[in-house]
């Protein structure tokens, strides 16, 4: 049966023109991916009522939209992320404006980096295509050398020409990575195993040196440690892999709600050891 619905000379059902016409032109829903999105949920239906297992298509869990979201509860947790950058950028910026200060203008680039890698996760799971899926993944990447750069730069700062080379080298790798990234052939595991690695040499970088900074009685470092411990555990939901729970909650999902409280320990961490630089600068040296 002909409809109205159509999409590059092709026509639709009924049930597919009803869905087009009723929801979320606004994320560009278009006749083929309703068809589609309906087809998937007609086939884990199928599924269901035989006690098979839910599939997966094309390499993700099924969800069901949310005003026109395709991952909601992913979206929900990346922004819940994002506002708490913003709201600790805020507060650095409160109490460390920008100014001529490498290490202040470095934590600023830092927060910046962060905030628009956690925009495009959002964007990710709200529509996902090609482009909003190198965004995604590129710019998470971003986001863990940010903070394997900031462990080099601040544990290795009286080193500086071999904390140089060692981000200069790091930096090449990235750009390669992305280049990478854009063309059609990702290898998904080993870009996670590139996540993985320099997310683990960053966290046992500042685990190592906060256990030792706070050894030597500069107490606030135990922050950045527990900070790397947290996000280590959090990133075990990531490995899982187990059917949404409410159509909605996977084990991507959970683990992006489980970062959510970090940055509020890392950031703390960042303004304690400014003020705790500020204070050598000056010779005051009470804060611990």
């Amino acid at each position: 049966m002909k409809t109205n619905c159509t999409d590059e000379g092709r026509s639709y059902s009924p049930q597919a023109a009803k869905y087009f016409e009723s929801t979320n032109q606004l994320f560009v829903w278009n006749c083929l991916d309703e068809c589609r999105y309906n087809c998937m949920w007609r086939t884990v239906k199928g599924f269901q009522e035989r006690g098979y297992q839910i599939p997966k298509f094309h390499g993700k869990w099924p969800f069901k939209r949310i005003f026109g979201v395709q991952e909601p509860a992913s979206a929900f947790s990346s922004f819940l992320n994002l506002a708490v950058h913003v709201y600790m950028h805020v507060e650095i910026t409160r109490l460390f404006p920008v100014d001529d200060r490498p290490i202040v203008l470095f934590w600023h680039f830092f927060a910046a980096v962060c905030m628009n890698a956690w925009v495009w996760s959002m964007i990710f799971h709200v529509k996902d295509n090609p482009f909003t899926e190198f965004m995604d993944y590129s710019c998470a990447l971003s986001m863990v050398m940010i903070m394997y750069a900031a462990a080099i730069i601040r544990v290795f700062h009286k080193k500086r020409k071999t904390a140089a080379l060692i981000l200069f080298v790091s930096l090449l790798y990235y750009i390669a990575h992305v280049r990478y990234l854009y063309s059609e052939n990702v290898d998904y595991d080993y870009n996670m195993m590139v996540n993985v690695f320099f997310g683990t040499v960053g966290s046992l970088i500042w685990t190592a040196w906060a256990g030792r900074e706070y050894l030597a009685g500069r107490r606030y470092t135990w922050r950045v440690g527990a900070f790397a411990v947290l996000s280590g555990a959090a990133l075990a939901l990531e490995l899982l892999d187990f059917p949404p729970k409410l159509d909605a909650w996977d084990a991507h999902a959970l683990w992006h709600l489980s970062t959510v409280p970090l940055p509020l320990l890392f950031y703390r961490f960042v303004i304690d050891d400014l003020q705790y630089t500020q204070g050598m600068e000056k010779g005051d040296l009470k804060l611990t």
